[in-house]
């Protein structure tokens, strides 16, 4: 191959350069990223300033008292794979005296592409491992669209529909706002008979009741990296007796994250969103855009290529023995 012929081949080898980035970026190196870790380190806190809850050291109701509920997020790598993750949450309801008035842990199985729950690694809700886990573990996919989603809520240990209500933002980050409201339903049996007179009976009845719960949960998601940036969840656990009737609401509060955890999520989601749409969108674009460049450069080395054969065979045409003899008779 002459040197001329290499050069030609220069704009060609770029452009097959840069389609490729634009095809690797699109659907290898963005695909790649939407993948849930193996490994999980978060902790955040919802709080309320003015929570109703039973004293069940004293059997009196408390109202007006903060509380904070420090939900810790850990994963096991090591019982993962390249298609499934495991985490463990642990959920510890406290007032501000340190008084616990409620905890959950769960270990969750999920698929690693879409966070749906999958059953293989001894999944568990406190001390039920019959428990069935489905819908999504954690989190919205990445990608999240503005429709409803299957989610599990560990509290009433059953599936619920995260309803998409409408678009919002959270600190200037366009959001999702998801929610949904499920119960009263029953979470437990007591398992000690509670003294009449809390529940506004005769003061000599010791009385079996059982727990029922309300849940109301917002979600405000950053739709690209499908994390909630912030969560409310408006709660009321009520003590009902065999007739079926509530007698004591045991606790009442709304929960919504703490400013210092909303501005970290924040970060992190939009860190992600920019990254998204750089790798996706972006420099893909940008790269067929320049493809152009090396064309057109190969476009005008072809027509000056094609202007200097021509002008070579007119040359050689007029330098043919004989034409340019005089005339003789």
């Amino acid at each position: 191959m002459t040197g001329a012929q290499i050069l030609r081949t220069i704009p060609y080898v770029v452009v097959a350069f840069l389609l490729t980035m634009a095809v690797l970026l699109r659907y290898y190196v963005y695909g790649n990223g939407l993948m849930l870790p193996l490994e999980q380190r978060r902790i955040y806190h919802l709080t309320a300033p003015a929570a109703t809850y039973l004293d069940t050291a004293t059997f009196q109701v408390r109202t007006g008292v903060p509380v904070t509920d420090t939900v810790s997020l850990y994963g096991d790598p090591a019982a993962g794979d390249q298609n499934t993750a495991v985490w463990v949450e642990f959920s510890s309801l406290e007032t501000a005296y340190n008084q616990r008035i409620d905890y959950h842990e769960r270990r969750t199985a999920f698929d690693r592409h879409t966070g749906l729950t999958v059953g293989c690694c001894g999944e568990y809700i406190d001390d039920d491992t019959a428990v069935r886990q489905t819908g999504l573990a954690f989190r919205l996919p990445y990608g999240a669209e503005p429709r409803g989603y299957p989610i599990f809520d560990p509290v009433l240990k059953r599936q619920v529909t995260l309803r998409y209500e409408r678009e919002e933002t959270v600190q200037g980050l366009p959001v999702y706002r998801y929610s949904y409201t499920v119960g009263p339903a029953k979470v437990e049996d007591l398992p000690d008979q509670v003294p009449g007179r809390v529940l506004g009976l005769p003061e000599w009845k010791l009385v079996s009741v059982a727990r029922y719960v309300r849940i109301t949960r917002t979600l405000w998601v950053e739709p690209e990296s499908g994390l909630p940036v912030q969560v409310q969840e408006r709660r009321v656990d009520t003590l009902r007796t065999p007739d079926q009737v509530d007698r004591l609401v045991s606790f009442q509060a709304d929960l919504v994250t703490e400013p210092g955890d909303v501005d970290a999520q924040v970060g992190e989601a939009a860190g992600f969103r920019q990254w998204a749409i750089m790798i996706r969108d972006v420099l893909p674009a940008v790269f067929l855009a320049l493809v152009f460049v090396p064309l057109a450069v190969a476009a005008r080395m072809g027509l000056r290529r094609r202007r200097a054969e021509r002008s070579a065979a007119a040359q050689d045409q007029q330098q043919v023995p004989g034409h340019d003899l005089p005339d003789t008779w």
